[in-house]
């Protein structure tokens, strides 16, 4: 059988009422006669963190008793449970709607982005037209040249991210001029396989 909520608790008014230093019991508990300290508040989720006798957790604002004084404090009437549930909700920031402009810069891509099995990433076409590949991992710095090692006489090249680490060969990159199809090469495998660490 399903349990269905008849009122409603706004956790974030509910919240503003608290602040650090705040007196507290929770009636959920196992030691509901302590009091506790609140030591954080965390407005936008509705939480507190609190600190007990015997360590701290983190309790949702409306599980809370909160003491002025060593007297139990009301919350506010405002802030109350509206039986039947309130008809409407303000939301911190207000409601965002959804511009074209916002969603279509959502679906750019600003990076290299996989395109293909076996760590084939394509490049973006202002990519391809400057030269200069974005991290697909960070997205923040631009991939450096780097050789990996000699091998027969020939380097394999990468192209590295200096901030996150992030490595791909630059013959993987779709639209970058040294690359190579998976057929075209022999040893292309058997570069990859050398270069992740087999055999």
């Amino acid at each position: 059988m399903a349990k269905t909520a008849s009122m409603y608790v706004d956790y974030q008014q509910r919240a503003a009422e608290f602040a650090v230093g705040d007196s507290v019991s929770s009636p959920s508990a196992a030691a509901y006669h302590l009091l506790g300290t609140v030591v954080a508040v965390y407005p936008a989720i509705g939480m507190v963190d609190v600190e007990w006798p015997n360590g701290a957790e983190r309790l949702p604002v409306e599980d809370l008793q909160r003491y002025v004084n060593g007297f139990p404090a009301a919350p506010s009437s405002e802030h109350d449970n509206v039986p039947g549930g309130a008809a409407k909700v303000s939301v911190p920031g207000g409601p965002k709607t959804a511009s074209v402009q916002r969603v279509a810069e959502s679906f750019v891509k600003k990076a290299l982005y996989w395109a293909a099995p076996d760590r084939h990433y394509k490049a973006t076409r202002i990519e391809c037209e400057s030269g200069q590949y974005m991290c697909p991992n960070c997205k923040v710095e631009a991939l450096r040249d780097a050789n990996y090692r000699r091998t027969e006489g020939a380097s394999e090249r990468l192209l590295a991210c200096p901030g996150c680490l992030f490595l791909v060969l630059q013959e993987d990159v779709i639209g970058h001029p040294a690359y190579v199809e998976d057929g075209a090469s022999p040893k292309k495998k058997a570069q990859r396989v050398r270069l992740m660490g087999g055999r």
